[in-house]
């Protein structure tokens, strides 16, 4: 008995119908244009977004360019190339997944996550600046108003179990990239969040760091934002 199957409709483009009607065309059964969608949908998602399924001409350049990687006099490791040439060979592509994760993983970092990094960060950088221009007198009336924060305002990172994406940015962004270098050598690891503390901060900070132009907080700014932290 035939699987049941339900009429459905869409509309195309000429130029995606055209590429279908192309990749039909290389078919060695020349599938009608329904059959050709059907196949394309299914193959689609039968995949998920972290499968590595490398079509010949890919898998011919990764065999080469491990190829020539292991002629490298210098190289150490040479485990790696290997295994990639025994993965191409037998088909085993779910292996790199497994040995290679620090590469193929899909993380990405969120556009929300950097720049919440960077405000904190920018924020911090001219906080710190700031207390070691103070006044002992000035140091003393800011731990007065803020508290034991205010001994010395530091920044400590973010949260390692809770906020990994922010503290993996802070640290690429300050260690690898070289930006905002004050802070290169910390462990960026707060061990509790951060996130929304730095950001209650950063609202009261953002409208004043418009008008920090050639100068540093002043003593009653940098009260002010220390108090929303």
């Amino acid at each position: 008995m035939a699987p049941k199957t339900e009429r459905f409709e869409m509309r195309l483009d000429p130029e995606l119908l055209g590429r279908i009607a192309h990749w039909a065309d290389q078919q060695s059964d020349r599938p009608s244009r329904a059959e050709a969608m059907r196949r394309l949908v299914e193959r689609g998602l039968s995949q998920t977004s972290s499968d590595m399924q490398p079509n010949a001409v890919e898998r011919l350049s990764l065999w080469m360019l491990a190829e020539l990687l292991k002629q490298q006099p210098d190289l150490e490791d040479k485990k790696t190339p290997n295994l990639i040439q025994d993965v191409i060979y037998g088909g085993h592509f779910w292996a790199l997944d497994w040995e290679m994760q620090g590469v193929l993983h899909n993380h990405v970092d969120s556009k929300r996550a950097m720049r919440e990094v960077v405000d904190a960060l920018d924020m911090w950088n001219f906080i710190e600046r700031a207390h070691e221009s103070l006044s002992d007198e000035e140091k003393g009336a800011l731990c007065k108003e803020v508290g034991p924060v205010g001994k010395t305002p530091q920044f400590s990172g973010f949260d390692g179990n809770n906020e990994t994406e922010h503290m993996g940015i802070a640290r690429f962004m300050v260690e690898d990239l070289g930006r905002f270098a004050r802070f290169k050598g910390r462990s960026f690891n707060s061990h509790m969040p951060k996130v929304e503390q730095y950001g209650s901060m950063f609202q009261t900070f953002d409208p004043i760091r418009r008008n920090l132009e050639h100068r540093e907080l002043n003593l009653s700014e940098m009260i002010e934002i220390l108090k929303r932290g």
